[in-house]
């Protein structure tokens, strides 16, 4: 009977160990097996490192302790994680980008002409025939519903025609910036 628990106990043993094992396994991310695309010079700020960064899968890798030292950052291993930190203070990134940057002067021209003609003139003329319906119904003293929808109407164009002429600032900055 000792021998019947001891061989039961053996196979529900395996059967945890390797059903457990199988599940790790599928957790750890191995390069074992995987395409290495070829071995790549490194250059940093215009300095070669003396290691070697590699593709593989289509993924860059390259050695953290060279780039870090090559930019002056301290690194420190602390079991299975790495902490890069650089000794500069973190310029604060501007909170709107200009999402006109990069493109050509023609272009920046063509999306000023349709943000002017097209956006800015429409609503700036809408704006101005609720302004005095508005104005109208609050002279007749108006049901206080409709006023009140015309003031959100306004107040909805106020902010298209504000988010207009901000997009209107932007494109005109980065066509002068190509000047």
């Amino acid at each position: 009977m000792k021998k019947v628990a001891y061989i039961a106990g053996g196979i529900l043993i395996g059967f945890v160990l390797s059903t457990s094992a199988g599940a790790f396994a599928d957790n750890v991310k191995s390069l074992v097996g995987k395409k290495v695309s070829g071995e790549y010079t490194v250059i940093v700020n215009g300095e070669k490192l003396a290691d070697k960064g590699v593709v593989i899968d289509g993924k860059a890798n390259v050695p953290v302790r060279g780039i870090s030292e090559a930019l002056g950052a301290d690194i420190k291993v602390s079991g299975k994680t790495i902490n890069v930190t650089t000794s500069e203070e973190e310029s604060p990134v501007e909170a709107t980008e200009n999402k006109y940057s990069g493109r050509s002067a023609a272009s920046i021209q063509e999306s000023l002409a349709i943000l002017q003609d097209r956006i800015l003139a429409p609503n700036l003329k809408e704006r101005e025939e609720v302004a005095e319906e508005l104005a109208t119904l609050k002279k007749d003293n108006a049901d206080s519903a409709l006023i009140k929808e015309r003031e959100t109407q306004l107040a909805g164009y106020d902010e298209r025609i504000a988010s207009t002429r901000a997009d209107i600032a932007q494109a005109e900055a980065a066509l002068a910036a190509l000047k």
